[in-house]
């Protein structure tokens, strides 16, 4: 009988095959943009929605914030020892 995968082997071959999940989500990212050039909001509720990929561009800049606060705000304060304190 085979054992279980644990989570962090599929990460491990996730981050392995990083450039292949980045191909792909690029991908997508392309899909629906042309999509929405065929497929538009009716009524949309600001201006910026009714161009093409709006929301694609949206979403990746949105990631892209989120990825950078991660790692040089949350990061930081997540990493330092159990008994630091803060004090210097």
């Amino acid at each position: 009988m085979r054992e279980p995968q644990r989570l962090g082997d599929w990460l491990d071959r996730a981050r392995e095959n990083a450039d292949g999940w980045k191909k792909a989500l690029f991908i997508v990212l392309g899909i629906c943009v042309v999509l929405n050039l065929f497929i538009t909001p009716h009524h949309p509720h600001f201006p910026g929605e009714g161009l093409p990929g709006f929301w694609e561009v949206f979403a990746l800049v949105a990631a892209v914030v989120m990825v950078v606060v991660l790692k040089k705000i949350v990061y930081p304060i997540l990493a330092r020892p159990e008994d630091d304190n803060g004090r210097s």
